[in-house]
């Protein structure tokens, strides 16, 4: 195998790899590893080594199994996403202190003391100084964005007291096997952040479907119906030319636009605008047909007034007159309605 074709196949594997990671995105636990690592050597000069051991993504009662039953607890605050928990082993805790202390990390056994505030405290300039830096180098990455601004909290005092601050349904948990000064003290540390929840959809109006503009060209036919006559089926067979229908003395001034299969939607007031009948919809409240309407009137007992297309597009109402309209229509009408002979 030549040089070049060695290069170019590392070249392959690389892209490969930046491809399968996002484009060169970094891993949220090599740049949670990273941020401890240059942390420790800025504050104290101490040499800490994070090697990732896992990272996953679980429910937060098997994300707290995770924690060690000797580890000290600690809480990450945010001020806009649920608390996160980081848990340190013992040696860690021990190492750390010393170094802060003592100015150096040692061999000494540690004591098997319960975990004070002071021992948090302790920890809080690590975590402030690595979580930010953390945060920087996932900065490029905006599906990562809910991992940006934790800082020291507080102890928690056990595993239950650390279960009722965590909120979140799911947690993201990478563990890390730590080693202090060339491994003079080795141990884990967990860190726990919030899952973000799925996003839900903030439109909850359905899309309109691929027919919907063809659907909205079908012509819908609209009636204006003055008023609706309800006759036995007898006396509707023995309508003749002549005979007259009462009606109510409301009928002039009123009007429902009916579409098809009896549904009003609007009412308004019969009146003319432009030299043509229109009908203005007014704020009445519309009623859906009931299931027995009743029987239909004959063809000729049910005056309607159609309102005929405007010209010239669109046109304001300024013109509408209600008592032009009635004196157009007014004979034989008010009282009754005049059936004649086809």
């Amino acid at each position: 195998m030549t040089e070049d074709t060695a290069d170019t196949v590392l070249e392959r594997k690389v892209r490969a790899q930046r491809k399968a990671r996002g484009d060169g995105a970094l891993l949220v636990s090599r740049a949670l590893g990273r941020g401890l690592s240059i942390a420790a050597d800025a504050l104290w000069g101490l040499a800490l080594a994070a090697a990732r051991s896992s990272d996953d993504t679980m429910k937060v009662d098997r994300a707290l199994a995770q924690v060690g039953d000797d580890a000290l607890l600690i809480i990450i605050e945010n001020d806009q996403d649920p608390c996160g928990l980081v848990a340190l082993d013992r040696e860690i805790v021990t190492g750390l202190i010393e170094v802060q202390t003592l100015g150096k990390v040692t061999r000494f056994p540690s004591d098997d003391r319960a975990f004070t505030p002071t021992d948090a405290a302790m920890m809080a300039p690590l975590l402030d100084a690595a979580l930010p830096r953390f945060a920087s180098l996932l900065a490029g990455q905006p599906e990562l964005a809910h991992l940006q601004g934790y800082r020291f909290g507080a102890l928690a005092e056990d595993v239950q007291v650390a279960g009722l601050t965590l909120e979140s349904e799911a947690y993201r948990v990478s563990t890390f096997d730590i080693a202090l000064a060339q491994e003079t003290r080795t141990g884990r540390a967990v860190f726990l952040f919030p899952d973000p929840p799925k996003q839900e959809r903030k439109d909850k109006t359905p899309s309109a479907g691929k027919h919907a503009t063809t659907l909205r060209l079908v012509p819908a036919r609209m009636q204006a119906v003055l008023t609706r006559i309800h006759l036995p089926l007898d006396k509707a067979q023995a309508l003749k030319p002549g005979d007259v229908l009462p009606i109510s003395t409301q009928a002039v001034s009123s009007a429902a636009l009916v579409v098809a299969g009896g549904h009003v939607a609007a009412r308004g007031k019969l009146g003319q605008m432009n030299g043509f009948r229109a009908v203005r919809i007014g704020t009445e409240p519309v009623h859906a047909p009931t299931s027995d309407p009743g029987p239909e009137p004959p063809e000729n007992t049910e005056p309607s007034a159609t309102p005929p297309p405007q010209q010239g597009g669109s046109q304001s109402l300024t013109g509408f007159s209600l008592d032009t309209a009635l004196d157009e229509i007014a004979t034989g009408l008010p009282a009754a309605i005049q059936t004649v002979d086809p």
